[in-house]
């Protein structure tokens, strides 16, 4: 025996070995335990013990026939035995599946459904199941995301992976055509449902971010650009409370909400912001005041108003005149 099958032998699951000797049982080939070591590149005692277990922990009807010196099912046994896997191991497969349908007909959606393959390989030894008994179970709703998109989300990433320098036409919202941008593409980020790239941006010698849905005609170059090495793409999102940012600007703002009611629950319950904190007004909660930190505060005047009544704006004074304007406005005066 080579070493090369010695490794496999000595690295591989048992589950794996149990599936081989389960499949080998039900040829009706009368297989022992002799053999499966070999074929499986184990000792002996192992495929012992992995019989063992199969009778005495999973129930199945193995039996050794002496007359044909081999083991046989002495009852039907038409699937493999179903596992046990725990609550969250099951919630993030499903949710990791669904992943998946975002970069449908993307150069990464192979990728992506080949290493989603090797963690549910690396599952079979507590779970299985049909799909379909999960998809009835369990459901995740998501804004649908056009085929176009997918196709951008696809082409970007892989500009990304590989450093490409990227071009595009990126319409901005209010305009009717879009302008040729010539980016560094470094990271990409969803926020409430929808994809940006956030790129450094040649022209204007800044980092910028745009709406995947706004980015048409991509064209990726040959040419390559080094990576900043201090660039991390989760940290340039959190300073925001949405994606508007601006590279560049350290100003950050403390924004204070009173929260009431049905949006006090809410606050209890969801958590906006990495920064978010949050204070209980009354003995029970139904006043609460939240607080968190941000660079811009467009995105935050959008959010308080979506609360309505059940929101009072503390802080900073900059957001107090905002909202105040903001709601002159929608009454016309």
């Amino acid at each position: 025996m080579d070493n090369a099958n010695e490794r496999v032998g000595i690295t591989r699951r048992p589950i794996f070995r149990i599936y081989e000797i389960h499949a080998a049982i039900l040829q009706g080939n009368y297989p022992n335990c002799t053999g499966l070591a070999e074929k499986l590149s184990v000792e002996r005692k192992t495929i012992q013990r992995d019989i063992a277990f199969m009778r005495d922990e999973l129930g199945l009807p193995i039996v050794y026939e002496d007359s044909l010196h081999g083991y046989r099912y002495d009852q039907g046994v038409s699937d493999f035995p179903v596992f046990q896997t725990t609550a969250e191991e099951l919630a993030g497969l499903f949710l990791s599946r669904n992943a998946l349908e975002s970069v449908r007909g993307t150069a990464l959606a192979e990728v992506l459904r080949e290493a989603f393959a090797k963690l549910t390989r690396g599952m079979l030894d507590k779970i299985q199941f049909a799909w379909s008994d999960l998809d009835e179970a369990f459901s995740r709703k998501v804004v649908e995301q056009n085929p176009r998109d997918v196709q951008r989300f696809g082409r970007i990433a892989q500009s990304i992976l590989n450093q490409q320098i990227t071009g595009f036409y990126y319409r901005k919202l209010g305009a009717s055509t879009g302008e040729f941008r010539r980016v560094h593409p470094l990271h990409l980020g969803e926020v409430d449902g929808g994809w940006y790239l956030i790129a450094y941006d040649q022209e204007r010698a800044a980092l910028r971010t745009f709406a995947l849905p706004r980015m048409s005609r991509i064209s990726i170059s040959n040419k390559r650009f080094d990576r900043p090495i201090d660039f991390d793409g989760r940290s340039y999102l959190k300073q925001s409370f949405g994606i508007w940012n601006v590279a560049g600007d350290h100003t950050r703002h403390l924004v204070r909400v009173e929260l009431r009611n049905y949006a006090a629950r809410l606050a209890q319950e969801r958590r906006w912001h990495p920064t978010q904190e949050l204070v209980a007004l009354n003995a029970k909660a139904t006043r609460v005041e939240l607080r968190f930190e941000v660079g811009r505060l467009e995105e935050v005047l959008r959010w308080v108003l979506g609360f309505g009544s059940q929101a009072k704006t503390l802080g900073p004074p900059e957001l107090v005149r905002m909202v105040r304007d903001e709601v002159e406005a929608m009454r016309g005066t």
